[in-house]
């Protein structure tokens, strides 16, 4: 131990910093010191209740292990929404029968039937050409929400220049593995955290799709979903580009399921790392200097550009340069960074738990330590496969999660189309 304190001691200090930027922890610590110190000493007065209507938009495929505890969540609000509508999107399990059940108890208010599979973006899209409400709220069949949490988001859009708005979002599952008790963590850091203080400078980039609140003439007037992949970032971002403001409400609080195995895990995370890469450099040019934009907006692109973009293309160089200056010294090194993120990131825990009153359970406690190695160097190998590959092979035009057919059709329109 001393040897590895020492070594970092007589270690370049432009390498320490880099190598710290390069595993990520400090932009949650920036992220949270920064938001204590803009929310300190405020009291932040009740919102009054809206009367906007709510109108709920599921789209599912195979999505019967969850809808239903999805609807009943939403009949238990404390401002119940004004309809809920269930788009069907040709499941082949007992997805059909749930909606038509809960239907025939009252319990949603339309089922929309596809015969075969168009995508979540079609979905949302059709429900919101039949929903009646002010407010088109879009849900994934595995969300449960808190009590308070539709009114919370409704009374947020007040304020009428509001065009969007997505709530907190917890892991429903977060006691199943030990990569669920990670995912908990990380949407500790990056949506409870993150997105609060990129809130507070207006510099919010992506409504998730989850769980996210639309004005509705606005979303018809922007022309809906994209029915590409990353539709939620795509959407937020078009909405940005028209000059509409986008929200987050963190007193929302949404809980949904998290994959279990680092497989699913990793498939999960690369198709959402190729999405943020194609829409953000290849479809909106953020990485273009010259642009004419606001502050808000130079900042959540800048938030990408050096906390995503530059560390995960970085990374194999870096690991190159360590070898090269320690030679067979790296891995003392490197072990000396991890001790430094690792006590970064009992910091970060501790201050996320004080400023939004969660109280960590004691396996959280014992995980938090090789945080760091899962955030800094596990999933940003993966990143950095998502981004290579969709740089050399545009991998996110073959990504199942759009089916084949829609696939299809994109591939056939011309670039001005798209």
């Amino acid at each position: 131990m001393d040897g590895i304190l020492l070594l970092l001691w007589h270690s370049d200090w432009v390498l320490l910093a880099f190598s710290v930027l390069i595993f990520e922890i400090p932009r949650y610590t920036i992220s949270l010191v920064s938001l204590a110190v803009l929310v300190v000493g405020k009291s932040e007065p009740r919102a009054a209740k809206s009367d906007l209507r709510i109108s709920v938009a599921i789209p599912t495929f195979n999505g019967a292990g969850g809808l239903r505890e999805t609807i009943a969540s939403l009949r238990n609000q404390s401002v119940p929404p004004y309809e809920i509508i269930v788009v069907n999107d040709g499941s082949l399990d007992q997805t059909p029968a749930i909606a038509e059940q809960a239907f025939a108890e009252g319990l949603i208010d339309l089922v929309i039937h596809n015969p075969s599979r168009c995508g979540r973006s079609p979905g949302v899209n059709v429900a919101a050409r039949f929903a009646r409400g002010d407010l088109i709220l879009t849900v994934d069949p595995d969300t449960v929400f808190s009590r308070t949490a539709l009114e919370r988001m409704a009374a947020a859009f007040i304020d009428p220049h509001l065009a969007a708005a997505s709530c907190n979002i917890g892991v429903r599952n977060e006691s199943a593995t030990i990569w669920t008790e990670l995912q908990a963590l990380e949407y500790l850091m990056s949506i409870s955290a993150g997105k609060s203080f990129l809130a507070q400078i207006g510099a919010i980039s992506c409504c998730s799709g989850a769980c996210s609140l639309y004005r509705r003439d606005i979303f018809f007037d922007r022309g809906g979903l994209d029915v590409g992949p990353g539709e939620d970032l795509e959407i937020t971002l078009r909405l940005r580009r028209f000059g509409h403001r986008v929200g987050f409400v963190p007193d929302a609080w949404a809980s949904t399921m998290a994959p279990e195995s680092f497989i699913a895990l990793a498939r999960q995370r690369l198709r959402w790392d190729r999405d943020a890469l194609r829409v953000r450099l290849i479809q909106y040019r953020e990485c273009w200097p010259f642009r004419s934009e606001g502050l808000a907006d130079t900042l959540q692109r800048l938030d990408f550009i050096v906390f995503d973009v530059v560390p995960t293309l970085s990374l194999p160089f870096y690991l190159a340069y360590c070898v090269l200056v320690f030679g067979s010294e790296t891995p003392q090194f490197l072990a000396g960074v991890s001790l430094l993120l690792m006590i970064l990131g009992l910091f970060n825990l501790a201050l996320t738990g004080l400023l939004f009153n969660q109280r960590p359970r004691l396996f959280s406690m014992l995980v938090a330590p090789i945080f760091p190695v899962y955030q800094g160097i596990l999933m940003k190998g993966v990143r950095f496969w998502a981004f290579t590959s969709e740089l050399l092979f545009s991998a996110s035009r073959q990504d199942d999660y759009v089916p084949p057919r829609v696939r299809r059709a994109l591939a056939a329109r011309s670039p001005r189309e798209i």
